[in-house]
């Protein structure tokens, strides 16, 4: 990713829907998944259009609706790589080792390979 993509409160709760659902979404689709939301629903085509500027969301295709066809859209950058280069990069060190800590301590034997197999990659 170019740079660092920051989204605001609003932003990112209709990105959490899109992250939560995993498919295309209409506007109208992402307004009635959107609980306790901070935006009014008349925001949302304003919302999408900076989220597409962002290049975080891409229109993926058509959707019939009742009456008409609506754009959907879609993520493109993953909550993961979300959080990586806005929560964990701002951390300070020892809640990285806290959060690294929890992920070890929860992993399963061959999930840990995997963490071994790739820490011997980055430093052997």
């Amino acid at each position: 990713m170019a740079g660092k993509i920051r989204l605001t409160k609003s932003e990112r709760e209709i990105m959490d829907v899109l992250w939560e659902k995993r498919e295309a979404l209409t506007s109208s689709e992402i307004i009635k998944s959107s609980i306790n939301k901070s935006w009014k629903d008349t925001s949302i085509h304003l919302l999408l259009r900076v989220l597409l500027k962002k290049n975080i969301i891409e229109v993926a295709g058509l959707k019939k609706t009742t009456r008409n066809y609506a754009r959907t859209f879609k993520a493109t950058m993953s909550q993961y790589d979300y959080f990586f280069q806005e929560d964990f990069q701002t951390m300070d060190l020892d809640r990285k080792i806290q959060f690294m800590k929890i992920i070890i301590e929860n992993a399963s034997l061959e999930e840990l390979e995997v963490i071994n197999s790739i820490l011997c990659k980055l430093y052997s």
